[in-house]
């Protein structure tokens, strides 16, 4: 008896050390929202006629259910035509959803996601992918990573190459609560030291996300580079180039923490916070050679602090920085020089003003003038160095134009002016403080 009960506890511990088999299955999915939440994202987008194409049967999806794997430890519990492998490393051809309390983990591997066969990896638990590559089709079939309310995703020391395609939340790299998913933990994705290249979007965030980025190089997406919606954002290190739109884009209800990064060459805005709400803290930034603005703000902020410190912005097709709509927006050291149009722009919106602190201003060379105003708001500016590109240039436009000859002179004795713009007929144009 004593032998027997030896026997089965020492099998019973040898499978406790592996995941257990029915932790990893293949499931049928339905467009049913309130069964399948989520893939029906997905197959409202065609995911299912890829599918079907490939699988020959009625729809299919890898589902861990709990514990940690490996791709090797997947595949050994699954087929060659879901998940395959060959000399230049593995090929994923069906949906992989890792569930609540399920971790993937890709570390030191190749992996091409099929997106002609569906494709993709859906993450509700823990998806880890450190020291990897993964790449797909680069084109409207191509399979992308998803992660829903309450997941965690840490991309770390590897690189993601022409995932995305133009259906929703299928563009790259993605987060968001799902609907049903309206209260619990947000969305979790940590970036380190890696490389996003030719993907539709480097990185989509929607409301309940949360986002750290800390070292990524996101070079030639398809669209924008970065899109933040309604999502907590802390970014050092970013570096976004050749997107087909805007480098970054953030709007909605969050805070927004932006440092020691590089925006160049994009054919939309550098940075564009459209409709956005929260503290933004923008430092040590370059955004230079982008098709349209450095950096535009186009907002009704309010008193939600808007601080931006030690920017480059440099070689834009429009102006340097552009200020729309309402905010009380301070902005210490930079240099704003070589643009098209205005080093800076303020169009404040009707009923509402535009009120700014700026300090430390090389202004150099701007193909018009280096400020312009329009509606109503007040700014103190100090210690600005001016240069035009012509002669015959102006360095105040719009409803500040008539003010240059009483402003210029204690500004460029380094003094402190308060200037108030507005479309009425000033009484008081100008006040040193100095």
């Amino acid at each position: 008896m004593n032998r027997l009960l030896t026997a089965l506890f020492a099998v019973l511990s040898l499978l406790s050390l592996q995941p257990a088999m029915a932790a990893v299955k293949l499931t049928p999915i339905y467009a049913n929202e309130a069964s399948n939440w989520p893939l029906e994202t997905f197959a409202a987008n065609g995911l299912f006629r890829q599918i079907a194409h490939y699988q020959q049967g009625h729809p299919q999806a890898i589902v861990l259910n709990s514990g940690e794997y490996s791709l090797d430890q997947l595949a050994q519990q699954l087929g060659p035509r879901t998940l395959s492998h060959s000399d230049t490393g593995w090929t994923l051809h069906y949906p992989l959803v890792i569930g609540p309390g399920a971790r993937l983990t890709l570390s030191d591997s190749n992996l091409f996601i099929e997106g002609r066969h569906g494709g993709c990896l859906i993450n509700r638990g823990e998806l880890v992918i450190e020291h990897s590559t993964i790449t797909s089709n680069g084109d409207r079939s191509s399979g992308f990573i998803h992660g829903w309310g309450g997941s965690t995703t840490r991309i770390l020391n590897s690189a993601l190459i022409a995932l995305g395609r133009a259906d929703y939340r299928a563009n790259g790299v993605s987060v968001a609560r799902h609907r049903y998913q309206d209260s619990g933990a947000p969305a979790r994705l940590y970036i380190v030291d890696s490389q996003f290249r030719n993907l539709y979007r480097g990185l989509d965030a929607e409301a309940g996300s949360q986002v750290s980025i800390s070292g990524l190089t996101v070079s030639g997406s398809r669209e924008q580079g970065l899109v933040l919606q309604s999502s907590r954002a802390r970014i050092e290190r970013l570096v976004v180039s050749n997107a087909g739109g805007h480098g970054l884009r953030a709007g909605g209800y969050a805070a927004l923490d932006l440092k020691d990064s590089v925006l160049r060459h994009n054919a939309g805005s550098g940075i564009l916070l459209e409709n956005h709400n929260g503290e933004v803290h923008i430092s040590s930034v370059t955004s230079e050679n982008n098709l349209e603005y450095g950096a535009q703000i186009k907002s009704l902020r309010g008193q939600h602090t808007t601080l931006m410190k030690a920017l480059t912005l440099r070689n834009n097709g429009s102006d340097g920085l552009r200020l729309d709509g309402s905010m009380e927006v301070s902005i210490e050291e930079a240099n704003i020089s070589h643009n098209q149009r205005y080093a800076i722009s303020i169009q404040a919106a009707p009923g509402h003003e535009v009120n700014g602190s700026m300090s430390n201003l090389r202004l150099h060379k701007n193909h018009l003038a280096a400020l312009q105003t329009s509606g109503e708001g007040k700014l103190e500016i100090s210690g600005v160095s001016l240069r035009h590109a012509s002669n015959r240039g102006k360095y105040l436009a719009g409803n500040l134009a008539d003010q240059e000859a009483d402003v210029l002179p204690p500004l460029l004795q380094g003094k402190k002016v308060a200037i108030r713009f507005t479309e009425m007929l000033p009484t008081s144009p100008l006040a040193s403080l100095q």
